[in-house]
Formats: C-alpha cells, sequence, structure tokens
C-alpha cells in the first residue's frame, strides 16, 4: 500500500477517534467501534509489548514489537519509533496497526495503552 492510501486510512481512523466517550467496560482496551473501524478499513492489529528500541549507526530506527503471534523485529519510521521508545521505558503495552505483518514499513498507527 502506498503512502497515500496509508495516510487516508489514518485520517479516517483519526476522525473516528476526536471527542469519542468510551464506556466503562472497555476502559481498559481498544474501544469497539474504533476497533470495528480499523477492521472494516482491512487492517491487522494487535497489542502487545515493545522488546527493543534503538538506532543504527546508518540512523534508522530498530524495533522488537512482541504481539500474541510472535516478534516482529524491523526498522520503524521515526513517528513510530518515538512511541515505541516511550512505550519500553514506561513498561506499557501498544496497540499497532498495520497493513500486513507489523512491519515498520506496514505501520499505520501506534496507540501507546495507559
Amino acid at each position: 500500500m502506498t503512502q497515500d492510501v496509508r495516510a487516508d486510512v489514518g485520517a479516517v481512523i483519526e476522525q473516528i477517534m476526536g471527542d469519542h466517550t468510551v464506556s466503562s467496560s472497555e476502559m481498559l482496551g481498544v474501544p469497539r467501534e474504533i476497533a470495528s473501524a480499523v477492521q472494516q478499513a482491512g487492517l491487522t492489529t494487535s497489542t502487545g509489548t515493545i522488546a527493543f528500541a534503538g538506532q543504527y549507526a546508518s540512523g534508522s530506527f530498530a524495533v522488537q514489537y512482541n504481539s500474541p503471534t510472535g516478534g516482529f523485529s524491523s526498522a520503524w519510521p521515526e513517528w513510530a519509533f518515538k512511541l515505541a521508545k516511550d512505550a519500553l521505558l514506561g513498561n506499557r503495552r501498544v496497540w499497532v496497526a498495520s497493513n500486513g505483518d507489523p512491519f515498520g514499513s506496514n505501520l499505520v498507527f501506534v496507540m501507546i495503552f495507559p
């Protein structure tokens, strides 16, 4: 999928998430309405943890994302790396959406759980 298409999907998700009330039963996970919209967009989603986040001498950013289905190590774009680093240092789980496996080149969004 091209960068433009990912941006379009990201914009739709961003719009859905704006000014959204979450019921108390959904407080610890992904709200149903948002998860449904992401699935309808054809994205792959999972929640997991960051095992490591760092930078190569070349300047690219390395992240190891672990989900219930396995671990995925790849170069992540800077915007996603910053979130991965924050999640790692804060010992928090993340919700990742991608076009296929959650490798850096496929990422659409990364959300940090409290």
